[in-house]
């Protein structure tokens, strides 16, 4: 049998089907293709994936022929559903107009095809098309831009002038650290919970706030930072140019970081000129590529999401704590969340209006 490669797109699609695929005989099929995946031999896969050894060998053969697509393929022959004989119209319709929900989906089917199922027959359909519900996610571009321009532009920046500053980070001739600010206020984070009922949590008036602003190192995971109770400006910038300065150990330093006006202004680039550090200035519109806005995330995630807390002091408290502890209690986290690999929005599906 020839070798067979999996790429990242299948094995996240098999992992999925594997437990949530409507048809029991297709999760077996993909329980192999999992196995297969992560490097065991046939024998092992069949014992562990409780089927026939030839089983394998099929799926397999399957697979390397016709992909996913032929893995969730029926196997017998016998009288289809009524919703199978449109199956091309409609894939090819919600390929390009995805529906926001199963509901509409049952609308859809039924206007074009005449066809009335419930929700359960219609989930299982758009499963079969290859559909999972996915959370829409946002592209940030820049007014007066296109998104193919505005992906050339970083795309540029990250081979030209990012990329170079970050191997000589790899390689311990440079400090790199990514720097933004913060602002969290002291209300409600609302998140997800498995329950009975479904629960609350209390809100604060929200009319106080902690500003944090933050220095990322690029390799080792610190971060240095600088914090107040009012608002972010010029001094703060300052303030965290000389404590990254001051956490010098020799090596040349450069700060990766927006284009805030308080952040790019004479005050800030003659100081750090002074202090023989380097800015690098990202493109308009490109969280993206700074690393530190996935901290600011996790730490939203783990200890402010679904979480009360009953004083403000109690509030920043919890923040300073995840924070500190970055680069010791939550390391591993960070090594898996912070690596060097960013996102470029040049050939992503959009949603049409």
């Amino acid at each position: 049998m020839a070798r067979i490669t999996f790429t990242d797109d299948d094995v996240s699609a098999i992992a999925f089907d594997r437990y949530y695929h409507p048809e029991p005989f297709v999760q077996r099929k993909m329980e192999v293709l999992w196995l297969k995946a992560q490097g065991l031999t046939h024998d092992a896969i069949a014992r562990l994936a409780g089927v026939a050894r030839s089983s394998v060998q099929r799926h397999l053969r399957q697979f390397a022929a016709g992909g996913l697509d032929a893995i969730r393929r029926f196997p017998w022959k016998g009288q289809r559903g009524a919703l199978d004989r449109h199956r091309t119209a409609l894939e090819e319709h919600f390929r390009q107009h995805p529906p926001r929900s199963v509901k509409e989906a049952q609308c859809v089917i039924a206007e074009r095809t005449g066809i009335r199922r419930g929700p359960t027959q219609v989930r299982r359909f758009l499963r079969r098309l290859g559909l999972q519900p996915r959370r829409v996610a946002a592209v940030p571009i820049p007014p007066k831009a296109t998104a193919e321009d505005h992906a050339r532009e970083q795309r540029r920046f990250l081979d030209a002038e990012l990329a170079p500053v970050l191997a000589e980070a790899r390689a311990g001739r440079r400090d790199v650290y990514f720097a933004d600010g913060a602002h969290f206020v002291y209300a409600a984070f609302l998140g997800w919970v498995w329950c009975v009922a479904r629960l609350f949590v209390r809100a604060a008036s929200g009319r106080k706030r902690y500003n944090v602003l933050g220095a990322l190192h690029a390799v080792s995971h610190r971060l240095i930072r600088v914090a107040n109770h009012t608002y972010l400006n010029a001094e703060s910038v300052c303030a965290l140019l000389r404590a990254v300065a001051a956490a010098s150990v020799g090596r040349p330093i450069t700060i990766v970081l927006d284009n805030a006006r308080y952040q790019k202004c004479a005050a800030v680039e003659g100081l750090a000129k002074s202090l023989g550090i380097t800015l690098l200035y990202l493109p308009g519109y490109s969280p993206n590529l700074n690393l530190i806005e996935r901290v600011w995330k996790f730490v939203k995630k783990e200890c402010l999401r679904a979480v009360y807390h009953a004083t403000y002091e109690g509030f920043t408290g919890a923040l300073d704590h995840c924070l500190a502890e970055l680069d010791t209690k939550h390391r591993r986290a960070m090594d898996s969340l912070l690596t060097h690999n960013f996102q470029i929005f040049d050939a992503v599906p959009m949603l049409a209006a």
